[in-house]
């Protein structure tokens, strides 16, 4: 399962969607996310354990670890905050 994920620069998640088909009558199919300074979006497979959990819960127990096409979902538990992270 995937999902679109917003996320600030920490790797803390901001917003959480599940992709699908919005083509109909309202347009929303045209809109995007439009992410804000430090900011960036992704679009994420979901860990195996957490797959059928709702999406408030994996907002409040993942984290973005890594950037671009390295980014990825991972426990809270298991993040290292980036300004730990040894440079």
């Amino acid at each position: 399962m995937k999902v679109h994920v917003v996320s600030d620069d920490q790797g803390r998640i901001i917003s959480l969607g599940i992709p699908g088909d919005v083509r109909g009558v309202s347009g929303i199919g045209k809109a995007g996310v439009m992410p804000k300074a430090g900011q960036k979006t992704y679009l994420l497979e979901v860990p195996h354990e957490y797959r059928g959990h709702a999406l408030l819960d994996l907002h409040r127990t993942l984290r973005v670890e890594g950037a671009g096409n390295k980014a990825r979902l991972v426990s809270a538990e298991h993040f290292t905050e980036p300004y730990l992270k040894p440079e």
